[in-house]
This record gives structure tokens, sequence and C-alpha cells, in this order.
């Protein structure tokens, strides 16, 4: 039915066609310069019909033929991209076992196309650093900083990581100052300034850093507290070098109160203030840290110290009795603090509760050492002999000489 009103429509339409032209022809008349073109009206339109028609057909095979280009592009575009994505997978796998050569070969081969580029570039300088290759790794850091405005602290931070590796501190730390300026508290600049003030010894930079590094959690409680431990005894290390009691002390007023109970650095603290000569200050500041928090090795520091009332020294020492009367090292102690005063009974009896108790070779040489200026020989030769056979330096048994009538 609708091939049959079609096939009607179109004869009416011819037919309608022919009565128009049989009518009236019309007239065409095209002309330019010298030449001139006739032509019916209705012979026209037929021209003007097919050139709109060719006209048509050019548009969609061009149109056609663009998107055939587009596909092809397309295709070669997505099969380049994916080796770049293979490379860098590869690239990055042998960066990880340490081939160098080969990932920076496939890293920069998968650089063709890539619209990330960073990453490479980056992975490509730490690289060309592993080779011991200086230009390449600079060569490779400039283009990163240039792949993106918001590259520059990666690459900051790639730069000082290889400073520290060559042991260029300096450097590591001016790159980093910078690198904080644009990225504030930023966690990985922390964690490397850490290593830069501990490796130039900067103590003071080094526990102005440490708040931050709690804050942001860069590195575990205990390791912080290691560092701040390890700051705190370089600083007092650098002031003892000046060799002047009054900038030691000074430094010890600024020390946070909970570290003035932590036993190693009171004990490094007496100690520093010991070989300058203050032992009064020395002998107050172990009294109270052992009064707030018992110590043996504080303990045995005590009895190395001859502070200004020696009778109330010893008085002090013996109240801890009470609750410590089984620690070696105050018996040890006691016993010295009583040679202080003169106590040579005292002294001997403290030395021989303390051997009792845990025999050692510093034990034993007091005892010798003692018992010997007593006139107590023979009991002295073998405290001596013993606490040599401790320290494992006793002498062999040889034959010896003996003496003339003996």
């Amino acid at each position: 039915m609708k091939i049959f009103i079609a096939v009607l429509l179109t004869l009416i339409v011819a037919a309608g066609l022919a009565m128009a032209i049989e009518k009236d022809p019309g007239y065409i008349l095209i002309a330019y310069g010298q030449t001139t073109v006739e032509m019916t009206m209705w012979v026209g339109l037929a021209l003007l019909f097919v050139f709109l028609f060719l006209l048509i057909v050019l548009f969609l095979s061009l149109r056609r033929g663009a998107k055939v280009s587009q596909k092809i592009g397309s295709f070669w575009s997505d099969r380049q991209a994916s080796r770049g994505r293979s490379h860098t997978t590869l690239g990055m796998i042998a960066f990880i076992e340490g081939n160098w050569e080969k990932s920076r070969r496939l890293l920069t081969d998968a650089l063709k196309g890539s619209d990330a580029p960073l990453i490479n570039y980056l992975l490509a300088a730490r690289a060309s650093h592993a080779l011991g290759d200086a230009k390449a790794s600079r060569h490779y850091l400039s283009l990163a900083e240039g792949t993106s405005a918001k590259a520059s602290i990666a690459v900051a931070l790639t730069q000082a990581q290889m400073q520290i590796d060559n042991g260029h501190l300096e450097e590591a730390l001016a790159t980093l100052t910078r690198a904080r300026r644009n990225a504030e508290r930023h966690p990985s600049v922390l964690s490397l300034l850490e290593k830069v003030y501990s490796g130039l010894r900067d103590w003071t930079s080094l526990l102005a850093l440490l708040p931050d590094l709690r804050k942001h959690n860069i590195l575990p409680v205990e390791r912080i507290d290691i560092l701040e431990r390890e700051a705190l005894m370089g600083q007092l290390e650098q002031s003892a070098m000046q060799s002047d009691v009054a900038v030691v002390q000074q430094w010890w007023k600024h020390v946070s109160r909970a570290w003035q109970h932590d036993a190693d650095l009171v004990l490094a603290y007496c100690r520093t203030l010991l070989a300058l000569g203050d032992q009064a200050s020395a002998e107050k500041v172990l009294r109270q840290a052992i009064k707030q928090n018992w110590s043996s090795n504080l303990v045995l520091l005590y009895g190395y110290i001859a502070g200004t009332d020696l009778s109330r020294q010893l008085s002090v020492a013996e109240s801890w009795l009470k609750d410590h009367g089984d620690d070696s090292a105050l018996l040890l102690t006691l016993g010295r603090l009583s040679l202080r005063n003169e106590l040579w009974g005292k002294a001997k009896e403290y030395f021989e509760q303390a051997y009792r108790r845990n025999a050692s070779a510093e034990l034993g040489f007091e005892l010798g050492r003692l018992l010997s200026n007593l006139g107590e020989y023979n009991d002295a030769e073998r405290y001596t002999r013993e606490a040599l056979q401790i320290q494992g330096q006793a002498l062999p048994e040889l034959p010896q000489p003996r003496v003339s009538g003996a």
C-alpha cells in the first residue's frame, strides 16, 4: 500500500511538472565577460538539485573519512598509552629490584605519549643517582619540575633525599628549608629534616622540630623520645666543651622538668659537673634525683662524690637502706662514703655485705685495697685474686719461688 501511494504521488508530481514546463519553460541567462549561458528555468533547477546532491554526498564522504581517521588515531594512541603504562610498571619493578640501568631505560621509553610523566622523571632521576650519573639526575629533576606547578615539593624532596645519600647535608638543609616554606609542616619534609639535623648535630634545631614530629605522627613515640634524649645529651656535650660550669648549669635550667627526672640524663649531667670540679652541685642533684626515682647507676655515682658535708652525705645514703637494703650498688656506695668519713670498720662491713650479695671485680678491688691498708694481707690478696678472675684476667698457675726458711 505504501509503495502504491509513493508511486501515485511520484506520477502526480511528474505530471504537474510536465504541465508546468509545457505551459512556460522559463528562461535563465548567465553572462560573464564575453561568455553567456542560456537555459530554461527547469533545466537550471535540475542542475541546481544535482549540484546540491553532489555537495551533500561529498560532505557525508568527508565526515565518514574523518571518523575513520579518528578511530585509527585513537587506536594508535591507546596502543601507545598501553605500552607506556606497561613500560612504567616494568620500570618501577626494575627500580625496586635495584636494576637501575634497566629501570631508567624503561621509565624514559614510557614517556612517549604519557600525560602524567612526573613519576617517570622522578624515578629516572633516582635511578640515575644510584648509577652515579649526577648530570642525568639533575636533567630529569628539571624535567619533572616543568611537568606541573604542583611538582616542586616532590622534586625538592627527591633532590634532598639524594643530597642526604651523598652526605651533602648542608645542601639538603637548604633544599628542605625552601620546601618547608612552600608546604608548611609537610610530613616528608619533617622526616628528612630530622635526618639532616641529626647528621649535622644541630641539636637545638632538632629539639625545635620534635613537637611537629609528635603532632603529625611522623615517627613512633619511642623513636621521638630517643631522639629527644640524644639531642639533650648532644647539647650537654657541647655545653661541656666550653669548660664553664655556669654554662652547663644554665643549660640544665632550660631542660624540662620531665627530663630532669630522667636517670640517664641526670647521670650524664652529674658526670659533667664532676669533670668540671663542681662536686657540691652534683651531690645535690643526685640526692634529689635518687629520692624521686631510684636508680642503681645514680647511687653508684653518688659514692664518687665528696659533698660539702661528708657526714650528712653518709647519713642520707644510709637512710636509703630501709627501702633498698638489698641493693649491692647502695652497699658499695655506703662503703666508699664510710671511707671518706674515715670509718674503716664500717666501710669494710658494707663492702663485705655487698660482695656477699653480688660479687664483682670492683668490690673485690675495693676490699683488697682496704684490707691491704689495714694489714690484712691474706684476705686482701684473696679478694684481689678473685677480682682478677671475675674480670677474666687471672694469672695462669705457674711454679713460684719459695721464700727462704719457709
